[in-house]
């Protein structure tokens, strides 16, 4: 199994993972009621708080056995509170571990104000009011939580991170890196690319390396690579470490070169000192 490279700032607490296929969490102490998706999926949930209270809404999401991020949930801890927004996290590939996520919104006064990413233990739901969705269209939730991502700063990090687990999201995360309004949200965007790797989140990235207007957006940018295979990011840091235009890029393309155990990556810089 390759554990992938995670942001310290990023994580609370890793975590095995564990996944059963298209299960909900087991709500404990919980009102739960099961219902089938119908019409525009943002609209479907924002309407179920129609009585007040503590409203949750969730539905299940396939996730690629290319990549998993699991938040709170797993047989080591196992149970959470949805009230406890803790984050734990762990960024595998490996076959073994292919199935599904939840995906629950908090609901109030009309609006989602928390998103809470889950796995399929158990979740201490005590006295809320929790509505099961089946059927929900992966698409649907992909374009829900691209346009979450671009609304209130509260609730943006969730949505993207959210919207990584799912298969298929890599172009709205590429829309989201080039076109987010605020720098935190390119800067989410582009870390959760480079867990996907492939030719498009590379491109985007290095994109982002040039034409990013935020300096910290670049910085980031330039750690996203480093997140890539070795295959893809020990060409790349070369390449900006050698030629990139910014003497703040070379200095940080140097240095996460440097910190990737690979001899190929030793030998680029020997290289580089020796010019």
């Amino acid at each position: 199994m390759r554990q992938a490279r995670l942001a310290p700032a990023l994580l609370v607490a890793i975590v095995a993972v564990s996944l059963a296929a298209q299960e909900p969490p087991k709500f404990r102490g919980a009102s739960v009621t099961t219902i089938r998706a119908a019409g525009d999926l943002r609209r479907q949930i924002v309407s179920l708080d129609s009585s007040g209270g503590r409203v949750w809404a969730g539905y299940s999401i396939p996730i690629s056995s290319a990549r998993h991020v699991e938040i709170c949930c797993s047989y080591r801890c196992g149970s959470c509170s949805l009230d406890n927004a803790n984050v734990n996290i762990i960024n595998v590939s490996d076959d073994d571990f292919a199935g599904s996520a939840a995906i629950l919104y908090r609901v109030e006064n009309g609006a989602i104000t928390q998103i809470r990413p889950l796995g399929s233990c158990g979740v201490d739901a005590t006295g809320a009011r929790v509505y099961w969705i089946e059927s929900v269209d992966p698409r649907a939730s992909i374009d829900m939580l691209s346009s979450l991502a671009k609304g209130s700063a509260p609730i943006t990090n969730r949505a993207i991170l959210a919207l990584s687990l799912h298969d298929g999201a890599t172009d709205a995360l590429i829309d989201l890196a080039h076109y987010g309004e605020r720098s935190r949200v390119r800067s989410d965007a582009l870390f959760w690319l480079a867990q996907t790797a492939g030719e498009k989140a590379a491109a985007a990235l290095r994109n982002a390396v040039d034409n990013d207007p935020d300096e910290e957006v670049r910085a980031r940018a330039v750690f996203g690579i480093a997140q890539l295979p070795n295959d893809q990011s020990i060409p790349l840091l070369s390449e900006l470490m050698r030629t990139h235009r910014s003497k703040n890029v070379r200095k940080k393309a140097a240095f996460w070169l440097g910190q990737i155990n690979d001899p190929r990556a030793l030998k680029e810089i020997e290289s580089f000192l020796r010019q």
